[in-house]
């Protein structure tokens, strides 16, 4: 009997194209890798309800995934039973301070309440946002008067100029040096969770849930947040989109990208052969 192994799949400039969707090739993929009994793992930087919606819309439930991590790490939760089995928080006083150092530097950011991501104020950010996972949208005066909880993470966006969002990094570099890690899931995106919060983090924390050795582990990503898995992993394998970090860093690079089936290549070539 062939030995278990799981993959962790990035989404977004992975196993979804740049039209947002699946390949045909790479959920018959997924589905094959399922019924010969390995685990596939969603693991995304979105949040735990934009994961869900991707369940939901691309049926990866029925091609055989069960375990999500959302928010970089953040979560890791079983959508059958909708158990969460790890989850942490942005305490509320640090997202105060990042939200006014925002307001200072003029840079929007956004983070999430229940189902629904709160901003300050209408931005084509959030307009992309929104619409890309799938979420309701609530912009409100204050962010802070409607945050019941801590939220996984606050994201501030740039569509057009990332040195603005790599401006705000640097000066937030001594602030959350033991709080925060700071990271780009995207040319527009720069995530902010709690420190040690990463999608290599939680490979190993899913590995020891699940008694599963780092040896028989598969990661697939292309963004500078996926670099952690992508090390973490027995394989790690970076598209042939991926930023150049991410490729330095990878075992195998793809020779399809994103838009041309990747993660199949990487399927057929670690998880089937």
């Amino acid at each position: 009997m062939t030995e278990k192994k799981v993959l962790f799949l990035d989404m977004d400039g992975t196993t979804l194209n740049d039209q947002h969707e699946i390949p045909e090739d790479n959920l018959s993929a997924i589905k094959a890798a399922s019924e010969a009994g390995h685990d596939v793992v969603i693991t995304t930087g979105r949040p735990e309800a934009s994961a869900r919606n991707l369940m939901k819309k691309y049926r990866l439930d029925q091609a055989g995934c069960r375990y999500i991590i959302a928010n970089n790490g953040g979560t890791i939760l079983d959508y059958r039973t909708g158990e969460i089995l790890f989850s942490t928080g942005l305490p509320l006083p640090w997202v105060r301070e990042l939200i006014q150092e925002a307001r200072r530097q003029d840079v929007f950011i956004q983070t999430y309440a229940g189902e629904k991501v709160v901003a300050e104020k209408e931005n084509e950010g959030l307009d992309y946002y929104a619409k890309k996972n799938g979420m309701e949208r609530l912009v409100v005066p204050d962010i802070m008067a409607v945050l019941e909880r801590e939220p996984g993470k606050v994201l501030l966006i740039d569509m057009h100029d990332r040195r603005r969002l790599e401006k705000y990094k640097d000066s937030m570099e001594e602030w959350g040096r033991d709080k925060v890690e700071m990271y780009f899931s995207s040319r527009e995106f720069l995530e902010v969770v709690p420190k040690g919060i990463n999608k290599g983090n939680a490979v190993r924390a899913y590995c020891d849930m699940f008694h599963i050795p780092a040896a028989n582990t598969v990661a697939a990503g292309d963004e500078q947040n996926d670099l952690p898995m992508i090390l973490a992993a027995g394989v790690g394998c970076a598209a042939a989109n991926a930023v150049d970090e991410v490729k330095a860093g990878a075992d195998y690079i793809t020779e399809n990208d994103n838009n041309h089936s990747a993660v199949a290549e990487i399927i057929k070539k670690f998880m089937l052969s």
